[in-house]
């Protein structure tokens, strides 16, 4: 039965796993699109995407993309502005993106929307007048470029999440093998202490024996040693069996965390297999 019980608690373990660590091979790429947003008292057209992705690592993955073109960023209001960017290769003209990364909703940590505000060098967005219908699709292009940077930062950032746990399982199955040679001495010591206590009960017996008839005190002292003997022996008894059925469970045990353990070490090579070539 407790076998049973390990199996399908594996069972459930590697569904988890693979469903969680394996993004979907059918997932299509989100597209970005236009809406009107709030800026300053002033209503803006923005360039705007939906993401299945955390908040933190969107963030993290468009510095990141943005400074390997060499572009760097500050606060203000709310955004990130990233300034005097080339849009794209035959861009004459500098411009300032103005990003702000957000949770999609208030219970969902998992996903983000991007909302992008392109306007010209030090140019303040609030102060656009009409919409630049040119700039919009260049945004959303661009937009649309920098998606597989962010595909791989949340990849790696997957990855880190699933190295940690792929350690955690291993330093388990260690610490369950740790267990398993402290219980084997332990039942190893306690086989010997019994071992040396029945010998022991046998000296005293036969001490008994030839004091039964001359010796009354050293006949008495032996029977109370004996006796202490015995509980002695009843105690380790106890013992050894406790210990014997705790190394059985710790083998189990780590039956079911090895397997664990392969399972997630077996996650972290899929995922790492999903890894492309860097690019800017």
């Amino acid at each position: 039965m407790k076998r049973s019980l390990n199996q399908l608690r594996l069972l459930i373990l590697t569904l988890t796993i693979t469903c969680a660590g394996m993004p979907s091979l059918f997932a299509q790429r989100p597209k970005p699109y236009e809406v009107q947003v709030s800026y300053q008292k002033s209503v803006l057209p923005a360039t705007v995407v939906d993401l299945p992705y955390p908040p933190d690592v969107v963030e993290e993955s468009i510095k990141d993309y943005m400074g390997r073109q060499g572009w760097k960023s500050s606060g203000s209001r709310g955004y990130r502005v990233y300034k005097n960017m080339k849009l794209d290769d035959t861009a004459r003209w500098l411009h300032d993106m103005h990003i702000k990364v957000e949770k999609k909703s208030s219970r969902d940590n998992t996903s983000s929307i991007v909302t992008i505000l392109t306007a010209g060098p030090n140019e303040d967005p609030a102060t656009r007048t009409g919409k630049d219908e040119a700039l919009m699709r260049r945004t959303a292009a661009f937009v649309e470029r920098m998606l597989p940077a962010i595909e791989a930062g949340d990849l790696e950032d997957r990855i880190k999440s699933q190295e940690s746990d792929t350690k955690k399982a291993q330093g388990k199955l260690g610490g369950l093998h740790d267990d398993q040679g402290s219980l084997e001495k332990k039942i190893r010591d306690t086989e010997d202490d019994l071992k040396k206590n029945k010998e022991d009960q046998v000296r005293e017996t036969q001490s008994m024996q030839s004091s039964v008839k001359n010796d009354d005190a050293a006949m008495k002292k032996s029977h109370k040693k004996l006796e202490k003997l015995m509980d002695d022996q009843a105690n380790m008894q106890k013992k050894l069996t406790r210990y014997q059925s705790d190394l059985e469970l710790n083998k189990k045990n780590q039956e079911f965390q090895r397997s664990a353990a392969d399972q997630q070490q077996k996650t972290l090579d899929s995922l790492k297999t999903l890894r492309k070539p860097s690019r800017a």
